[in-house]
C-alpha cells in the first residue's frame, strides 16, 4: 500500500503466540467464508445489503459471539434460517448462537442491513471527470462500516460479490468473475468470486464506468485494466510493465496467488491499495505530467506479501510493506539496472534518517496501538532494509530460497515475524534471532567511527572501529575496501564490539580506503585516516 502524502533453537523476535495489538479476539471461531450481495442506485447513497456468513466453530460450547459492524441498521439476523435476537452496540453485532456447540461445527449466519454509508468504508462520491462512482477502501479496519464480519488480519476467509447497480456501471471486484444477468429498470446484477482466503482489508468492489482493456496473460494470469475512458492514455503509460512484473515475481518469489489480476484507477484516499487481485490507484496518479509508474512494481508484489502472506497482528506490517518496498526496488534493478537499484536503497535509507530525526523508534513497535501511525519509514523503508540486510549476511541463494520457502508454506494463511524467522534460520543454518532482534526491536542505526592507518612495516592496515551510537551494539559483518594503484583489495569483517583493532595484509599503502561500498548495511560511518607516528 502506498499513502497520499538447518533449522536451530533460538530466542524468538516477539512473544510467541501472542497478539500484540489490541484488537480483542474469539480464539473459538473461525470465519471461513463471506457471501456480500449489495444494492446500489444512483437515485440516493443509501445501500442494502445481505451478507451470509459461514463460521467455524474451533472450540467446544460455543454459545455467543459478536460480529464487527456499525454505521447501518440491522433490519434481521438469522442462523441457519432461523431469525435470532441480536445487539448492536459500539461497533460489535452480537448474539447467541442458539445452544452449545461443539468444535468443528459450521454455523451460516445470515445480516440484512440497510443505510448511508458514513465517511470511511464505501465511498460514493464523483471523479475527477465528474461521474457518479462507488468504490470501497477498507484498510485497516473499515470494512465492517458495509458489510459484517471479522475485521482483522489475522482471520481470513473466501469471498464472494453480488453487486446489483444501474447498467451504465461495470463492476470489478476480487477474484473470478462469475457473470452478469439484467434485472429490471436497467439494472444489472455482477458476480465476483475470490476462493484464496485474503483478509477483510482485501474484499473490494468498486463500480464506476470504466474503459476496460484486457491485456493477455502474465505467468499464465488474466491482466486487465479498468480506467475512467478520459485517462485512456495515463493507464496505457503507468500499467506498460505489468506484464514484466509479474513475470518477474512470479519467477522469483513462486506462482501468483489469484485467479486474475486487475488494476483499477479509483476515486480513493489511499494513493495505492494492494486489493487481492484488484489493486486499486488513485486518479491523481494519473494526471500527472509525466504519469509514473510508481506504486504498480510495489501493489504487485503485495499480492504476494500482505494479501497471501498476511501479517496477523498490527505489529507485524513490516511483513507486507517492508517486503512490497524491497520487492519494488529489486524489480528496478531488475529491469533498469544495478544503479537504480542502489539509488532506491539509498532513498529509503535517507527516509529512515529523516523520520529519525523527528521520531526516533523501531519498525516493530508494541507501544503504537494505531496501525494508521505505523505507515511510516520504519514499516516500509527500514522493513525494506532489513530484507537486504539478511541477504547480505546469508547470501543470495539462502536469501531467496528463504523467501520461497516462506511463500510456499505460509500462502495464504497469517504470519508473525517468528514464522519468518524461522523460514530464514533454516533456508540459511544459521541463527538469526539477534539479527532481526537488533534491527526490528530498536530505533537506529549503527554508527562507525573507523581510523586507519598504514604500518609500513608489517605491509599491513591498521583498523580500529568505534560503535558510537546509543541503544546498543550490533553485529553485523562489513566490506572494507583498500582501492590502490596495482589493485583493490576486498576484506570482510565482523563487528560485534564497542571497540575493535584490525590489521589487514596489503601489498602498499592504500590510496583511499572504502567501507561497504556496495551498500549491504544501514549505517553511519566517520572514516578518517590517522598521521603515523612521528620518528627521531
Amino acid at each position: 500500500m502506498v499513502m497520499r502524502y538447518r533449522i536451530l533453537f533460538v530466542i524468538l523476535v516477539c512473544t510467541s503466540g501472542a497478539a500484540a495489538d489490541d484488537y480483542e479476539r474469539q480464539p473459538a471461531i473461525d470465519v471461513m467464508h463471506y457471501s456480500i450481495a449489495l444494492e446500489l442506485s444512483d437515485e440516493s447513497d443509501a445501500v442494502t445489503g445481505i451478507t451470509r456468513i459461514q463460521v467455524r466453530l474451533l472450540g467446544g460450547d460455543v454459545s455467543h459471539m459478536w460480529l464487527d459492524f456499525e454505521g447501518m441498521a440491522v433490519d434481521r439476523l438469522a442462523i441457519a434460517g432461523r431469525e435470532i435476537p441480536f445487539t448492536l452496540r459500539d461497533g460489535r453485532l452480537s448474539f447467541d448462537v442458539g445452544r452449545d456447540r461443539g468444535a468443528g461445527e459450521v454455523i451460516s449466519i445470515e445480516a440484512r442491513y440497510h443505510g448511508i454509508p458514513g465517511e470511511s468504508g464505501l465511498l460514493i462520491s464523483k471523479n475527477r471527470h465528474k461521474q457518479r462512482v462507488m468504490f470501497t477502501e477498507n484498510w485497516p479496519d473499515n470494512a465492517h462500516r458495509w458489510f459484517p464480519c471479522i475485521d482483522h488480519p489475522h482471520d481470513k476467509a473466501t469471498v464472494d460479490f453480488s453487486i446489483a447497480a444501474p447498467a451504465k456501471y461495470k463492476v470489478v471486484a476480487n477474484g473470478r468473475f462469475s457473470g452478469t444477468k439484467s434485472l429490471p429498470n436497467n439494472r444489472t446484477l455482477t458476480r465476483w468470486s475470490e476462493a484464496v482466503p485474503i483478509p477483510t482489508y482485501c474484499m473490494v468492489f468498486g463500480a464506476a464506468e470504466f474503459a476496460v482493456t484486457r491485456s493477455g496473460k502474465a505467468a499464465g494470469i488474466p491482466l486487465d485494466l479498468y480506467y475512467y475512458p478520459d485517462d485512456s492514455h495515463s493507464a496505457a503509460v503507468k500499467f506498460a510493465r505489468s506484464k514484466q512484473i509479474l513475470e518477474y515475481y512470479a519467477r522469483l518469489i513462486g506462482p501468483f496467488p489469484y485467479e486474475k489480476l486487475a488494476q483499477v484507477e479509483s476515486t480513493t484516499k489511499i494513493g495505492g491499495m494492494e486489493n487481492a487481485s484488484a489493486i486499486f490507484y488513485a486518479e491523481a496518479s494519473f494526471q500527472g505530467k509525466p504519469v509514473r509508474e510508481s506504486p504498480v512494481a510495489h501493489e504487485i508484489a503485495h499480492q504476494w506479501f500482505g494479501d497471501s502472506v498476511t501479517e496477523s497482528d498490527w505489529d507485524h506490517l513490516w511483513l507486507s510493506e517492508g517486503f512490497a518496498t524491497y520487492f519494488d526496488a529489486l524489480f528496478c534493478g531488475h529491469a533498469d539496472g544495478p544503479v537504480a537499484f542502489k539509488q532506491r536503497m539509498e532513498k529509503a535509507a535517507e527516509a529512515i534518517r529523516e523520520l529519525n530525526e523527528k521520531l526516533p523508534g523501531p519498525v516493530i513497535d508494541p507501544e503504537q496501538k494505531d496501525p494508521v501511525k505505523k505507515l511510516n519509514a520504519y514499516n516500509y523503508e527500514k522493513g525494506a532494509w532489513v530484507l537486504h540486510m539478511l541477504r547480505g549476511v546469508v547470501g543470495d541463494q539462502a536469501f531467496f530460497n528463504g523467501i520461497r520457502s516462506y511463500y510456499r508454506h505460509y500462502q495464504g494463511k497469517s504470519v508473525t515475524t517468528d514464522d519468518f524467522v524461522r523460514v530464514m534460520e533454516a533456508a540459511a543454518g544459521m541463527a538469526l534471532s539477534d539479527f532481526f532482534q537488533q534491527w526490528l526491536t530498536r530505533a537506529g542505526w549503527p554508527h562507525y567511527k573507523i581510523t586507519w592507518l598504514w604500518n609500513p612495516e608489517a605491509k599491513a592496515v591498521d583498523l580500529e572501529i568505534r560503535q558510537e551510537q546509543t541503544g546498543g551494539l550490533y553485529d553485523m559483518p562489513l566490506e572494507v575496501v583498500l582501492r590502490s594503484e596495482r589493485g583493490d583489495q576486498q576484506q570482510k569483517i565482523r563487528v560485534s564490539r564497542a571497540l575493535q583493532s584490525y590489521s589487514i595484509p596489503a601489498r602498499e599503502r592504500p590510496v583511499r580506503l572504502e567501507v561497504d561500498p556496495a551498500g549491504w548495511v544501514l549505517k553511519s560511518v566517520t572514516l578518517q585516516e590517522k598521521a603515523p607516528p612521528s620518528s627521531r
